[in-house]
C-alpha cells in the first residue's frame, strides 16, 4: 500500500486513481476540518482536493507530512471561504425597482451600536485572561496560526497550546454568556 506521500507524487502527474485512493483515505477528516471553520464544507472540500490536483507537485515533506498539508489547504480554503461570504453579504446589491441603479444595504444604526458594544465585551474579556491564554487566543485568532504553528513560535509543547487554548475559550464562554 502506497504512503500518502507517494500517492501526492502521482498525483503530480496526473494519477486519477492514486487521487482516488487518497480522497478516500482523506475525505471524512478533510470534511470535518472543513466543518470546524465553516457552515458550507462541500464546498470548501471541493475547492481544498481541487487545489490538492492542481498543486500536487507542490508538496514538500515536512512535518504531518500529506496529511497534514492537506488540512492546512482544507483549513485555509474554509477562512477564505468565510471571508468571502462576509464580502459578498457587505457587497451592494441592485435594487429590484426600474432605474433605480444600486443600493448600499447598511445596517441600522441600533445594529452598529450593539456590534461596537460586543466587540468591546469581547476585547475586554480577551484582555481579563491569564497572558499565556490571551497569547494562544490572539495567535489563534487573530494571526491565524495553527496549535502547531503557536507552539513552534512559544516554544511550547503542542499539548500545552491545547491546554491553554481550551482553558482560555471556556473562561471566554463564561464571560461573554
Amino acid at each position: 500500500m502506497a504512503t500518502d506521500e507517494e500517492l501526492l507524487h502521482r498525483i503530480a502527474v496526473r494519477d486519477e486513481r492514486a487521487f482516488t485512493e487518497l480522497y478516500r483515505r482523506h475525505a471524512v477528516a478533510a470534511s470535518a476540518t472543513a466543518r470546524r471553520v465553516c457552515r458550507e464544507p462541500e464546498d470548501v472540500l471541493q475547492d481544498a482536493f481541487f487545489a490538492l490536483w492542481r498543486d500536487a507537485a507542490a508538496f514538500r515533506p515536512r512535518p504531518g507530512g500529506a496529511a497534514g498539508w492537506l488540512h492546512t489547504i482544507v483549513r485555509h480554503r474554509g477562512i477564505d471561504h468565510v471571508r468571502q461570504a462576509a464580502v459578498r453579504e457587505r457587497r451592494c446589491v441592485l435594487d429590484e425597482r426600474p432605474l433605480t441603479g444600486a443600493v448600499c444595504e447598511r445596517p441600522a444604526p441600533d445594529e452598529v451600536v450593539t456590534a461596537r458594544e460586543e466587540r468591546a465585551r469581547l476585547r475586554g474579556a480577551i484582555a481579563a485572561l491569564p497572558a499565556e491564554q490571551r497569547e494562544v487566543i490572539v495567535l489563534a485568532y487573530g494571526e491565524e496560526l495553527t496549535q502547531r504553528e503557536i507552539a513552534a513560535r512559544l516554544c511550547v509543547a503542542l499539548g500545552t497550546v491545547k491546554g491553554r487554548t481550551r482553558l482560555a475559550l471556556r473562561r471566554l464562554r463564561l464571560e461573554l454568556s
